[in-house]
């Protein structure tokens, strides 16, 4: 699967992410590290366990980290739990992390659900939208 095809199925825009980033490649290598960490799990642990600081900072870096590979709905969603957080409104956290557990979820299982078809023709080509 080509990654602009990825990000058309979870609804961003590969266009801006790649005028940004410069090359699939670089998207790739980016999308592979921030599918490995378990920021998101860790996130949800830490508002289940009420450890708010370590919440807001993890929610922090992902608001970054998310808006940076364009996940612009994902980011939208990070931000508003991050400022939940932040004004220690912890009913409206909790569903905002469910909100945003959702919304990881559906573009983790896009990304684990495609990233197999990629063949050995793509790998190094240096072709915009390469496949993952």
């Amino acid at each position: 699967m080509k990654l602009k095809n990825f990000y058309n199925k979870i609804g961003e825009n590969y266009d801006l992410l790649l005028s940004r980033l410069l090359s699939s490649e670089r998207i790739e290598k980016y999308l592979t590290v921030f599918f490995d960490d378990n920021n998101i799990r860790d996130l949800k642990m830490q508002i289940l366990s009420n450890d708010i600081q370590s919440a807001i900072n993890t929610a922090h870096t992902l608001k970054g980290v998310t808006a940076t590979l364009g996940f612009d709905h994902l980011a939208a969603e990070i931000c508003e739990l991050h400022g939940a957080l932040k004004n220690n409104e912890n009913e409206l956290a909790d569903e905002l992390c469910r909100q945003v557990v959702k919304e990881y979820e559906i573009i983790y299982n896009e990304w684990c659900n495609n990233k197999n078809t990629l063949t050995e023709n793509d790998i190094g080509s240096g072709k915009t939208g390469e496949v993952i």
